[in-house]
Formats: C-alpha cells, sequence, structure tokens
C-alpha cells in the first residue's frame, strides 16, 4: 500500500484551513512532486504558471471561483 500525506487544497500559509473541505488525502510521492511544482501558490499563480509554460500556446488555464452555493434550509425573506 502506498503511503498517504494529508494535502491541503488551499495552503493554510494563504488563508487555507484544516476542515474537511479543503484536506485531501493523496499518494506521498504526488504530493511531494505538487510542492516541488507549484509550492504555495494560490489558484490563480498555478493557472498562470501552467499557461506560461506547460500548455499548448493557443489555450489558457483559467481559475475561476466557485460560486457559492445556497443553503436550502436558509429562509429567505423578502421584506
Amino acid at each position: 500500500m502506498k503511503e498517504m500525506d494529508k494535502h491541503h487544497r488551499k495552503p493554510r500559509s494563504i488563508g487555507g484551513k484544516n476542515k474537511p473541505r479543503n484536506v485531501i488525502m493523496i499518494q506521498q510521492n504526488l504530493h511531494r512532486a505538487w510542492h516541488t511544482l507549484f509550492g504555495n501558490m494560490s489558484a490563480p499563480e498555478i493557472a498562470n504558471l501552467i499557461t506560461a509554460v506547460y500548455l499548448d500556446p493557443d489555450y489558457r488555464m483559467v481559475a475561476k471561483k466557485k460560486k457559492e452555493k445556497k443553503n436550502p434550509n436558509q429562509l429567505k425573506l423578502n421584506l
């Protein structure tokens, strides 16, 4: 069985939390490779680096913030 590491999807150094939605378990070798390539860059910084260095010049990678889902249990008041 491969060794696993805890990886913060948004690094703690730039405000990421230890909440389940931000933490995944990933193979140790893949975790090391990610940090070797990207360190603790933000998603837009990673997208810009991938665009500049790795992608076909006819393409561009974009990091787009997700829209927040509305809480279905939240009461909407029309006053």
